[in-house]
């Protein structure tokens, strides 16, 4: 089994950060429930990165369990890199204009 190395961006972290938040004001310990959420997704990432099919070319959608989010994420020979912990509605350009 191949072992990959996990990079998240600071645009990532911050998209975490905010949402954790708005849902810790919804309902106290939601915030922590959505963070085990996204954590439970990209352990399923790191495990077997290619199980989840592509939002745009070379750039990899993981659906997050219980909330309208995705986390999106390149992979690079052993290397993956999540750029955006992104809510359905937002708009895509602003995730794919983290792509470099």
């Amino acid at each position: 089994m191949k072992t990959y190395r996990l990079i998240v961006n600071p645009f990532a972290e911050l998209d975490l950060h905010t949402a954790k938040d708005w849902y810790e004001l919804k309902k106290p310990g939601l915030g922590d429930e959505f963070v085990k959420e996204i954590d439970n997704t990209i352990l399923r990432i790191t495990e077997n990165p290619y199980q989840f099919g592509f939002a745009k070319k070379k750039t990899h959608r993981a659906v997050v369990k219980r909330f309208p989010y995705s986390i999106f994420y390149i992979i690079t020979n052993d290397l993956i890199t999540v750029f955006a912990i992104f809510h359905f509605s937002r708009n895509p350009k602003t995730w794919k204009g983290r792509i470099k």
